[in-house]
């Protein structure tokens, strides 16, 4: 039964794609019973990532008039934007207190729920919790590491999100209404800042996933190392009676550095990926600002701006190619994540097939007393 178990939760996971697996494995938590406090959660969540955009605009805006007070030499409006924006920065300050507070407390109760019930239903329900271990490698990390990853990346990686999606919206239409036109070999290009911002992100993006496309399968490995390295150490210190021989030791000694060697094999592999990840990643958000104020300052030179809407059209561009950034910016920890959830989606796999497996043998068994 043991074998045919890890052949068919495996046949059963290759017939759904991701999202879907992480779709029913997201939903457990907001359809129990603690579903008020999850929705509540999320919702303020919510508004606090928009407060977030709203604050962003705001200094946007502010870097506009602030600039133009310099240059026009007014004192007094200039003291004024120094007080605006120090409420600007304390409203900010206490908003960002607040999610980072909020995404805690939600990740840890999260975390404690999703542990009781993978908990539950992997020693209490299950007749043979040790055939789980037979279907997928050490359960153990899978609620001790991977839930407490799960439930706070999940959380985190979903604020930036939806911070990036509302920024991406607000400073298109901010780039969009400053940018201007701009004539290159006698051709006409409108909003030209708006779609270089645009091209600058997307050219970012595809090169960043050339590099860095390996980090999943990457991670996935370390972990696997991780745990059978661990495994293999836990072992020894629970059998270490039963190895009372030099050569018993040994060979626990060479089994163990074996998994060591593996493990420190796949991390310097990712660690070159990382390091060829990184040198793109700093170099491209080194150089938005010089690119986005090549672009603004001839308009500035010809009289059609002030220094002000150079330095608000600069702050645009940065904001919206940053959030259109994002996936370049969060590629480590969306690989972590990916691989984390992969492992999570396929110990709920095991369990829902032995829960399948135990119901239709007591159902077999009910049926022949009968």
């Amino acid at each position: 039964m043991e074998c045919n178990l890890k052949k068919k939760d495996n046949i059963t996971f290759s017939k759904h794609p991701f999202l879907k697996n992480t779709y029913q494995v997201l939903s457990l938590y907001w359809k129990s019973e603690d579903k008020v406090f999850a929705w509540c959660a999320l919702i303020a969540l919510i508004v606090l990532s928009l407060l977030a955009v709203l604050t962003a605009l705001a200094i946007n805006e502010w870097y506009k008039h602030f600039y133009n007070a310099i240059q026009e030499l007014d004192a007094h409006k200039f003291y004024s934007l120094v007080v605006v924006f120090l409420a600007i920065v304390s409203f900010s300050v206490v908003r960002s207190v607040l999610i980072t507070y909020l995404v805690d407390i939600f990740a840890l109760k999260w975390r404690r729920w999703l542990t009781n019930h993978y908990l539950s239903a992997w020693i209490v329900k299950s007749t043979r919790p040790d055939q789980i271990e037979h279907c997928v490698d050490n359960p153990d990390q899978r609620i001790a590491e991977d839930i407490n990853k799960f439930t706070f990346e999940t959380i985190d990686l979903a604020c930036g999100l939806i911070y990036t999606l509302a920024s991406v919206v607000s400073f298109s239409v901010v780039l969009i209404g400053i940018s201007g036109d701009a004539s290159l070999w006698g051709i006409t290009v409108p909003l030209y800042m708006f779609w270089a911002a645009i091209l600058y992100a997307l050219l970012g993006t595809y090169i960043s996933q050339k590099i860095g496309f390996k980090l999943v399968s990457l991670s996935n490995n370390q972990q696997r190392s991780e745990a059978d390295l661990r495994y293999f150490l836990i072992r020894f210190r629970n059998d270490s009676k039963a190895h009372s021989t030099d050569t018993g030791r040994n060979y626990e000694k060479e089994s163990i550095s074996e998994k060591l060697d593996i493990s420190l094999a796949n991390m310097r592999r990712t660690i070159r990926v990382k390091m060829r990840l990184s040198l793109f990643t700093e170099s491209y958000s080194q150089l938005s600002l010089i690119f986005s104020s090549l672009l603004a300052v001839p308009r500035f030179f010809a009289g059609s701006i002030k220094f002000g809407d150079v330095m608000q059209i600069n702050s645009a561009f940065g904001n919206l190619c940053e959030n259109l950034s994002w996936f370049i910016n969060a590629y480590h920890r969306l690989a972590d994540w990916k691989a984390t959830t992969d492992r999570l989606i396929s110990f709920d796999g095991a369990l829902a097939r032995s829960s399948e497996i135990n119901e239709g043998a007591a159902a077999h068994r009910t049926a022949f007393a009968d």
